[in-house]
């Protein structure tokens, strides 16, 4: 690399090699901006295309002029530099959200990760990529949750969200360098906001028989309400899988019913007790294919929470957990449980991607499995024997041993 200053020139000019080949490139009339753009050329050469933040800051910086000619030399990719050096963050979110988009991604994701994202920029104070610093992400977000804002899950949710789009920019070539989030890991999950129970077979059996009498809400009857609760409790469905179902997706001859699952893109067989198939049948009798089973309120917690009231249900139990509509699903699990079937096929039925998530659904009855334990043991020391500790003839000095029970006879 040589600076110098032509005598027709105003000026400072550098000469460089570049495979082979000899560049001159006029850069400034300041001697110490040209031995900067020295350095940092000299940077591009050896980076070998993998551009560290200084080298993507200064490239974005630098007159237009300046950059055509670096590119020019082979030294900055012209497909990069000329749809996305100039790009805001906010720009390359919109095309990550098309991406989404383009992908089958729901709407629902899509607009929460559009949000999450941009609740982090803001937060951050990111305009560019080059301003992305994975410490400030963690430290936004680690605040966020000491304030009480976001707990442990929103913190995963939200940084996993952040990760997935520098990669996607990286990954698109949208933009050059190492991915700033990578080494900046999840938290472990301790702490759980919401804490849910399952039905005990009295509140089951409750609920049940009250709720067909019931009036007419959340646009549904009582006997329909009924119905979608039964549904829930012999499939393990979730409230946004049972607002989907058609009179179509339900095969009477194999009592099945056919969902698109709420959690991924899969579609799911399952099987319907035979009462609940053939109740099922009489109430879609009338009913076109098309025709959507129920007209499912948004608000499936509230609704099932009104109709506990009536049935005299206790919401909330004394350790604060909570009977919502997803504890129908909880208790699905629970009665594989209690019925033996193998945790695997539990597994299957409940379509959890691993056994270890439904083995947390477990605990509802190993709780219950331990309390008849206890009591079990309480009851077999009640039915024991406080008998007297007797010395036996044997005992040598200094040795104490005792029997429980009837006094020996001593040999005379």
């Amino acid at each position: 690399m040589k600076l110098y200053k032509a005598g027709n020139c105003n000026k400072f000019s550098l000469t460089f090699n570049v495979n082979g080949r000899r560049c001159r490139l006029a850069v400034s009339e300041s001697k110490s901006v040209t031995n900067t753009a020295a350095r940092r050329i000299e940077a591009l050469i050896n980076c070998g295309g993998v551009l560290d933040a200084d080298l993507r800051e200064w490239i974005n910086n630098i007159p237009d002029k300046l950059r055509d000619q670096l590119i020019g030399f082979g030294l900055i990719d012209r497909q990069w530099c000329e749809s996305r050096i100039s790009k805001t963050l906010a720009e390359h979110l919109d095309d990550f959200c098309d991406y989404l988009r383009a992908n089958n991604r729901k709407p629902k994701y899509i607009f929460q990760a559009r949000s999450s994202i941009e609740r982090t920029l803001a937060g951050c104070n990111f305009k560019v990529f080059n301003d992305i610093d994975g410490n400030k992400v963690t430290t936004f977000l680690s605040e966020s949750r000491e304030a009480g804002n976001i707990g442990q899950r929103a913190y995963n949710f939200n940084l996993r969200l952040f990760k997935i789009f520098t990669n996607w920019l990286i990954k698109k070539r949208r933009v050059l360098g190492l991915d700033p989030m990578v080494g900046y890991d999840l938290i472990t999950q301790t702490e759980y906001k919401k804490k849910r129970r399952a039905f005990t077979a009295d509140e089951e059996r409750k609920l049940l028989e009250t709720t067909p009498f019931l009036k007419k809400r959340f646009k549904l009857t009582g006997y329909e309400r009924a119905l979608v609760y039964r549904l829930a409790l012999c499939t393990g469905m979730r409230s946004g899988e049972i607002k989907k179902l058609k009179k179509l997706h339900f095969d009477f001859e194999a009592n099945t019913v056919r969902v698109e699952a709420s959690k991924g893109k899969r579609t799911d067989e399952l099987l319907m007790t035979k009462d609940v198939a053939a109740d099922m049948r009489a109430y879609l009798d009338e009913k076109e294919p098309q025709d959507k089973v129920f007209d499912l309120c948004h608000d499936t917690a509230l609704m099932l929470r009104a109709d506990e009231q009536d049935a005299g249900i206790e919401y909330r139990d004394a350790a604060g957990r909570d009977l919502d509509f997803h504890s129908l699903r909880h208790t699905f699990c629970t009665k594989l449980a209690l019925a033996g079937v193998h945790i695997t096929v539990a597994q299957k039925m409940m379509r959890h991607s691993t056994v270890e998530l439904t083995a947390k659904f477990y605990t509802h009855v190993l709780h219950e499995s331990e309390v008849a334990a206890i009591e079990a043991l309480d009851n077999l020391t009640k039915t024991c024997p406080n008998p007297e500790k007797i010395k036996t003839n044997v005992d040598k000095s200094g040795r104490v041993n005792y029997i429980y029970g009837v006094k020996p006879a001593i040999a005379s």
